[in-house]
């Protein structure tokens, strides 16, 4: 209860009236500052109960997606979110996050605190897969892509935790150069970058249409420079 309260209140609060889309990213200098993103400022996203947070230190860029709207997550878990990155600041899918890729349904916890993907409460249909340990990288659009485990990932580390009524997505990519690793955004402390926040259409099942619409938001994220 006291970690839902936080929440609403932290939506309710969070930069008031700007719809401008733009943010500055904030320094991550203390361990577990980077978990715990989305209790600091959050920016609403177009006129759904959705929000992000932006944190990053000299190695990674850590993303934070929190919602509130029913439809909004149903959609996430059976579909997965992607999370797209431009290093050059613009809107153009140069590398991309799909998670999750695996669930059937949301974790559950029995007391209303937070329960992470793959506890024992979780639950997932025969033959889809060992939920939560699988994403998907994209490098060209939705042209390109590759399904693998987070150990294999690079550096990328994503959870998905559900409480109460809240769907809360966190996402980390490595910076740096991205010849030397092909997951990481050839982005640095300081850089201008773009970052996407997208769901694809549904199939009509009987949802209504603000239902089978896809969610999508870009954002310019100045990326914070060492204090």
């Amino acid at each position: 209860m006291r970690i839902h309260m936080l929440v609403m209140t932290i939506l309710g609060l969070s930069v008031s009236g700007c719809r401008s889309l733009g943010l500055e990213s904030r320094w991550a200098d203390r361990a577990g500052e980077a978990e715990n993103a989305w209790r600091g400022a959050l920016l609403p996203l177009n006129d759904r109960d959705a929000s992000l947070s932006v944190l990053n230190d000299d190695k990674h860029l850590h993303v934070a997606f929190i919602t509130t709207d029913p439809e909004l997550q149903d959609r996430i878990m059976k579909q997965g979110l992607y999370i797209w990155f431009d290093p050059n600041g613009g809107e153009a899918r140069r590398i991309g996050i799909r998670y999750p890729v695996a669930w059937s349904v949301a974790p559950v916890s029995a007391d209303g605190t937070p329960q992470s993907e793959g506890g024992p409460s979780g639950s997932r249909v025969p033959g889809m897969g060992k939920p939560g340990d699988d994403l998907e990288i994209y490098t060209d659009g939705y042209k390109e892509y590759e399904r693998m485990g987070r150990k294999d990932a690079g550096g990328i580390d994503v959870r998905l935790t559900t409480f109460s009524d809240t769907l809360l997505c966190q996402l980390s990519v490595p910076l740096g150069d991205n010849t030397r690793n092909p997951y990481a955004l050839d982005a640095a402390p300081g850089d201008l970058v773009g970052v996407g926040v997208e769901t694809r259409y549904s199939y009509p099942t009987g949802e209504s249409v603000s239902a089978m619409l896809p969610f999508k938001a870009w954002i310019k994220v100045q990326l914070a420079r060492h204090p």
